[in-house]
């Protein structure tokens, strides 16, 4: 982020919790090759928006608009970016004003004609796929249009193909058996896992989690009774929610694993802290 933020009708301490959530969810991230940044609104542009800023580009790729609202915007974002490695900052919308009267992202043929790159990514993702990797031209004046939409394929494979395939900053911590105590990490995931070795429903949350050095741990939070089904938390269960801090009293190494690149470590006997 650079220089101090405008926030235009949000006062600074609602701004700051979601400053605060970008943070934690920026644990682990690179910007080597560049960021993502939430653009803000103002007085004329009552919306926030979501850029591509590349290190080797002369100005940052428009992608599309998020929200009304910051929270939502940053919410949407933070979706949006999912497993990829890449950070999302946060701007003042002057950083970007100058982008928006440029027409060299017009498409000037075919179904598509008159409409920019990043309405056509929105509605038909393939379309621009072709154009960056397929379109043959005799003619030197498409060549800058061919140029943003490689970069729109590149924003495509981070924001799809990449959720799979990530290049990870994480590593394996500990040793089989070793106890760990005092880790704090940011939930990235969790989703419901009933217990098949007890009888009735006992749901049990299986939590995807990283720290601040990026690396991925896998534990469950055990069920604290009976489920009515195995869609709901029983109601005395402590709930953990995506991009929630916690901190681990003790836990021990269960084991490693490695997936697309990603490497785990697989915790049990987790200990939460109240």
């Amino acid at each position: 982020m650079s220089g101090k933020l405008a926030f235009y009708h949000l006062t600074d301490e609602a701004a700051a919790e979601v400053l605060r959530r970008i943070e934690a969810f920026n644990r682990g991230r690179t910007g080597e090759r560049g960021c993502y940044a939430v653009s803000l609104s103002t007085e004329y542009r009552p919306y926030y928006a979501l850029w591509r800023v590349f290190p080797d580009a002369e100005r940052p790729l428009f992608v599309r608009t998020l929200a009304v609202t910051f929270d939502a915007a940053a919410g949407r974002a933070m979706q949006l970016l999912g497993n990829c490695n890449i950070r999302l900052d946060v701007e003042n919308n002057a950083a970007f004003e100058a982008c928006y009267g440029q027409t060299d992202d017009i498409i000037p043929f075919g179904r598509y004609k008159g409409k920019r790159l990043a309405e056509i990514y929105y509605l038909a993702p393939s379309y621009v796929l072709w154009l960056a990797n397929r379109f043959v031209s005799d003619s030197s004046r498409y060549d800058r249009l061919v140029e943003l939409a490689k970069r729109f394929a590149c924003v495509h494979f981070e924001l799809t193909v990449q959720k799979r395939r990530i290049s990870s900053v994480s590593r394996f911590v500990g040793e089989k058996g070793d106890r760990l105590t005092g880790l704090e990490v940011t939930v990235l995931n969790v989703r419901l896992q009933v217990d098949t070795y007890k009888p009735d429903f006992y749901v049990d949350q299986n939590v995807l989690a990283a720290d601040r050095d990026g690396n991925r741990f896998i534990f469950l939070v055990k069920a604290a009774g009976q489920s009515l089904t195995p869609n709901a938390l029983y109601c005395g269960s402590r709930k953990v929610e995506r991009q929630q801090r916690l901190r681990l009293v003790s836990a021990k190494v269960m084991g490693h694993y490695e997936s697309h690149g990603v490497k785990y470590t697989r915790l049990g006997y987790v200990r939460l802290m109240r």
